[in-house]
């Protein structure tokens, strides 16, 4: 099968088309004929290792997996153990090494796509619109008539936060480059905020901190008195070592009314049938900025670094996912 390698750390030079073996499915594995894949932070972290943590979690001199999160694909075979899918199923769901023509994947990470659904659009589903899930509804607990501040709110993560807390009856403010305005506003925000060219003002009572350009002092005094402060992921400001941020906010929460946390997306099946539910709703609406063919990943990915994409970046790799690709092309 095809497949993006990658042999050392690094940015988009590193990656290469390259045909290895298929890999086996164990018991509790799907293994799965990938569609569609999408790009996201994570992906970038694990391919550059800019980040300290992820040499001592995914190898010291260069990554042990191959680059790709997330999947939208129909199951080849499942294991004697799996009995929520069977041969044949559209699915979605994330695995390691998704930048690839076949991946075999948990199959607690695994959900049904409806039908009604196209593949690129199953793809921005496990990570950046979990994400996102699990950040306003998990942790921030957004409610109806609350004044919430996103930061990095035109990106793929920030498309669907907006959106969430906005059907969730949210008063949105939404942090983005000015051109970017426009679109935010369509996803839901009621306000915009260029950081380029403007000061980040106001008083909220929850700010979703994903690519804030705020030291974390300013950010707080953002916040009212018992705000609740949502740090998503980790290096979310540009600069830090990763994680400096995040204790940081540990730290001052012991001493203060705010509520400071952050947290790293989980995989959870649960959590991608209720997206799916949202979806079905129009609760949420997957935006796809552009979208590549598997042979346009080193593309795909600077595309996604340049800081220019409104909403996801998706890689199509099955025939289906490519018809979906050259149609969005007309």
């Amino acid at each position: 099968m095809r497949a993006i390698v990658q042999d050392r750390y690094g940015t988009s030079e590193t990656l290469y088309l390259a045909d290895i073996a298929q890999p086996s499915v164990g018991a509790r594995e799907v293994l799965v004929q990938v569609e569609a894949a999408s790009v996201d932070a994570g992906v970038i972290h694990l391919m550059t290792a800019e980040i300290p943590m992820v040499r001592l979690a995914f190898g010291l001199r260069k990554p042990r997996k191959r680059p790709g999160m997330t999947f939208s694909g129909i199951v080849k075979e499942v294991g004697a153990n799996v009995d929520h899918v069977v041969v044949g199923d559209r699915v979605l769901g994330t695995a390691a090494g998704t930048f690839a023509e076949v991946v075999s994947a948990k199959s607690n990470r695994v959900s049904r796509l409806p039908k009604e659904f196209g593949f690129l659009v199953g793809a921005t589903l496990p990570v950046s619109a979990s994400t996102a899930f699990q950040a306003v509804v998990d942790h921030a607990k957004v409610k109806e008539g609350q004044k919430v501040l996103v930061t990095g709110a035109s990106g793929g993560v920030g498309s669907f936060v907006v959106r969430i807390a906005s059907s969730l009856g949210a008063e949105v403010t939404a942090v983005s480059r000015g051109e970017k305005s426009k679109y935010v506003k369509g996803l839901g925000a009621v306000k915009t905020i260029d950081y380029q060219g403007e000061e980040i003002y106001g008083l909220y009572d929850c700010i979703i901190d994903i690519a804030s350009p705020l030291p974390l002092d300013r950010t707080v005094q953002l916040m009212q008195p018992t705000g609740t402060l949502v740090i998503v992921g980790v290096a979310s400001q540009k600069g830090s070592s990763g994680m400096a941020r995040n204790f940081g906010a540990n730290f001052r929460s012991r001493f203060s009314k705010q509520n400071l946390l952050w947290f790293i997306q989980s995989e959870d099946r649960k959590d991608l049938d209720t997206l799916i539910q949202f979806l079905s709703k129009e609760e949420i609406e997957p935006k796809i900025d552009k979208s590549f063919l598997l042979e346009q990943t080193a593309e795909a990915i600077q595309h996604f670094a340049s800081g220019v994409a409104k909403g996801m970046t998706v890689i199509a790799i099955g025939e289906a996912a490519i018809a979906e690709h050259k149609s969005n092309q007309l």
